[in-house]
């Protein structure tokens, strides 16, 4: 009876702790970082949630990088859907600087690795850098036609670079700005940035 009892009870426990916190009881974090994105001087907490095959979705928690995250918090920015490809890496590169790595494909013949750098300026979260490289194999008649390269963005100072197949970067011939995170999306990425 006492087993009978405590397993129904542990069962209310599950389905009480699921229904206060949703976000939290499906998923756990890809990934959690703590940094100073605002730069003043109070530590923020980021995180990005992503199931398996699922595009990745940031939270940025202003002021909550040093207590334990509260699940009933609401974050003071979401970006659903930030990227379709499976993060892998979250880091702080200075200044406040974000870092996020994604991958297609992840070293396998077809594949692609992105690198957004967010930054927060004028009181705005914005895209501060985008790099991007591939190596990509298709199969043809002839045999096997690979497409190697890379970008490399800074929206900060406006210039940008292009590689194709085994070329030395080459400067990109237009002026870019910074864009809003709200805004960005794969298909805003530069036309240099595809093959």
């Amino acid at each position: 009876m006492k087993t009978a009892f405590h397993h129904a009870a542990l069962a209310c426990l599950v389905i009480l702790v699921a229904a206060l916190f949703p976000a939290f009881a499906e998923n756990v974090p890809a990934f959690e970082l703590k940094l100073d994105i605002d730069q003043d001087g109070k530590t923020d907490r980021v995180v990005v949630m992503q199931d398996l095959g699922a595009p990745a979705d940031l939270y940025i928690y202003l002021a909550a990088g040093e207590e334990k995250l509260d699940p009933s918090r609401q974050p003071d920015f979401v970006r659903k859907g930030l990227t379709e490809d499976r993060v892998t890496d979250l880091e702080s590169q200075g200044k406040g600087s974000l870092v996020i790595t994604s991958c297609f494909g992840c070293g396998a013949s077809k594949s692609t690795e992105d690198t957004l750098t967010i930054v927060y300026r004028k009181g705005q979260l914005l895209v501060g850098g985008y790099s991007r490289s591939w190596d990509w194999n298709q199969q043809t008649s002839d045999g096997v036609k690979t497409t190697v390269g890379g970008c490399d963005i800074n929206y900060l100072t406006g210039k940008g670079t292009v590689s194709k197949d085994l070329e030395h970067a080459k400067p990109i011939k237009r002026k870019f700005m910074p864009m809003p995170l709200k805004d960005w999306s794969a298909s805003k990425r530069p036309k240099a940035c595809n093959f």
